[in-house]
């Protein structure tokens, strides 16, 4: 009877072991690191003349991204307190590290206003820049750029974040491209790729600003994958004015290798829709970036 027993236990500890070391083989490895980018345009409420609701809409896009579930999300435009704060609360328990809140003041910006990122991996902030130059009302977002280090489990990468100038000379926006440029190489490391995503507002179909910025920064562009083919477009968007000619892509995830040799790198363009009033249930005036990289 009492090997009988001795034997049984040794069989169903056996088994639990055997299970167990199955289950650990089985986790999902991360083989791929993803990264999207979203103009959110939370700009401040008392702003009512826009019409946009930032609050009404931080309500609802936590889920959408969730959805989407890239490894880190960075946003632009995040200067309505309430509505930013909406949006955290809505990410944390999938996205638990953040970056950007450091530059993020009430009623005021300082380095990389309005740049804020979400990961699901823990992050550390390497530095922020507010550019030198800039022009009307982006002098008071403060715009500049926001670099973190992303303790990814493939690998580890660096992230820039940026929002640039809308609109100024040739001259004021190559100083943000070398500004920005600049950052990427000040902290680089051999074997680290790095990435640069925002809303760079250059035209990918420019034939003189789009190859200065990618030279400037020194980054690698490619193509879209997919039916939608541009991130601010007056044509689809119900959040513009409708102009059907209007339609570019400036919002971007460029990469540098830094010797890091992937598989593959991938990008398409992001529509995050639900009714939030009679008239818009696009939840941004820009759509988003996602990009994809296979280790």
């Amino acid at each position: 009877m009492k090997k009988s027993v001795f034997l049984l236990l040794v069989v169903l500890i056996s088994h639990y072991v055997f299970a167990g070391s199955k289950s650990m083989d089985t986790v999902p490895f991360p083989h791929q690191i993803s990264i999207l980018t979203y103009n959110v345009k939370m700009l401040p409420r008392f702003a009512v003349s826009l019409k946009h609701h930032p609050v009404k809409r931080a309500r609802l896009i936590p889920a959408k991204l969730m959805e989407e579930s890239p490894d880190v999300i960075v946003i632009e435009e995040g200067f309505d307190g309430l509505a930013i704060r909406l949006m955290r609360k809505g990410l944390e328990k999938m996205y638990p590290y953040t970056a950007g809140y450091n530059n993020h003041k009430v009623f005021t910006y300082r380095k990389a206003g309005g740049v804020l990122m979400f990961s699901k991996y823990p992050l550390k902030e390497l530095e922020s820049i507010k550019y030198t130059q800039c022009k009307g009302i982006d002098c008071a977002g403060h715009k500049g750029c926001l670099l973190v280090e992303v303790e990814h489990p493939g690998h580890k990468f660096q992230l820039l974040g940026t929002h640039m100038q809308a609109g100024g000379s040739p001259e004021l926006k190559t100083s943000q491209y070398q500004e920005a440029g600049a950052l990427l190489k000040k902290h680089q490391e051999a074997g680290v790729p790095q990435f640069a995503a925002g809303d760079f507002n250059t035209k990918k179909q420019s034939t003189d600003l789009y190859p200065s910025l990618v030279k400037c920064m020194e980054v690698e562009d490619g193509d879209i994958s997919g039916e939608l083919q541009n991130t601010s477009d007056h044509l689809l968007n119900d959040m513009y004015d409708y102009k059907p000619e209007k339609r570019n892509v400036i919002d971007f995830v460029f990469y540098r290798s830094n010797g890091f040799k992937s598989q593959s790198v991938t990008r398409c363009v992001k529509r995050f829709e639900q009714q939030w009033s009679k008239k818009h249930k696009d939840l941004s005036d820009h759509f988003a970036v996602l990009m994809t990289m296979q280790l």
